[in-house]
């Protein structure tokens, strides 16, 4: 049953505000891209990477100039600053099962 439900699984999307020249930016990027590509079932999550300083971000700049890196799920910022590893390997895993037992309920 469970693989069935993951055959139909929307990913679920991760919003990963970033600029270039930033460190920590750098320092996520290397601990999110690997937990979700090699870590999570194939597909499940996908990483949206939004350039605060490009002209068409503006409103991103606006409200994250001084906290990149920032990583949102749905409007629940799950990073800002560094990554707890810990903590973003709980809410990945947390916003999985729970789209995993939306899925079943719809079944």
């Amino acid at each position: 049953m469970l693989i069935k439900i993951l055959k139909n699984f929307i990913p679920i999307n991760i919003r990963f505000y970033t600029r270039p020249g930033c460190s920590l930016c750098q320092d996520a990027k290397e601990i999110i891209y690997p937990a979700v590509e090699e870590d999570f079932p194939k597909d499940r999550f996908k990483i949206e990477e939004i350039d605060i300083d490009k002209q068409e971000n503006k409103e991103y700049f606006d409200r994250f100039k001084n906290d990149v890196p920032v990583g949102m799920i749905d409007k629940k910022i799950i990073f800002k600053h560094r990554i707890d590893e810990d903590k973003l390997y709980f809410d990945l895993e947390t916003m999985l099962k729970q789209q995993i037992e939306k899925e079943k309920e719809e079944k």
